[in-house]
């Protein structure tokens, strides 16, 4: 288990963890703007997540450039350096999920797709529970990323049901192949997100 008091050997400035939550808070609005999306998809929903993807891009540059500058960090800096990497890296999948969403227009709608969507929206949030609990004891964060990978697996399942069905209802080639672009683009998504979770768990436990 990890000490309660393992991060008072560190510098109190937690700027690094104030930028990682704010960046998944902004993933958490991707999110449910690609939800809107879905259910509306129009030139206004989609701009507003190019805005929000390009508001995280710019607290990603500022985050990568005061890591540069400091000397003491609250954790490695190669660990802290990964995971402003993949947490933009889930959220420029999340954006391009919507936007194949978007410029494909697909003539149907697809319970799987609303499945995916559920996923990725509880997952982005447990990545955010994640960054909140950071410097918790060892055995919240592994259940949170325990939960995390379990909705990875989830997804992998509603991937392949939905690429089954698509396959056995198409009879319209174009649209099957939009919807399978779709659907393996927000798994890719949620993919991430426990890449980012095994991250942060790998990066914790180097201070035991």
């Amino acid at each position: 288990m990890i000490h309660k008091n393992i991060f008072s050997i560190f510098p109190k400035q937690e700027n690094f963890f104030a930028y990682l939550h704010q960046c998944s808070e902004i993933l958490i609005e991707i999110c449910q703007e690609i939800k809107k999306l879905y259910n509306n998809p129009t030139e206004e929903v989609f701009n507003k997540i190019i805005d929000l993807e390009h508001k995280a891009d710019n607290l990603v540059y500022e985050y990568r450039h005061k890591l540069n500058e400091v000397f003491i960090t609250p954790l490695d800096r190669e660990d802290l350096h990964q995971l402003i990497i993949q947490l933009d890296n889930i959220i420029d999948f999340a954006k391009s999920s919507a936007e194949k969403y978007f410029l494909y227009k697909p003539k149907n709608r697809y319970d799987f797709i609303d499945q995916m969507l559920d996923i990725l929206t509880t997952s982005s949030g447990k990545v955010r529970e994640l960054i909140n609990i950071i410097k918790s004891q060892s055995k919240e964060i592994i259940k949170l990323v325990n939960e995390i990978c379990e909705l990875e697996k989830q997804a992998d399942a509603v991937n392949r049901r939905g690429i089954a069905k698509l396959f056995e209802d198409g009879n319209d080639i174009l649209e099957t192949i939009k919807v399978k672009e779709i659907l393996s683009q927000l798994e890719e998504t949620i993919d991430r997100t426990q890449m980012f979770a095994i991250t942060i768990e790998n990066s914790i436990f180097k201070h035991i």
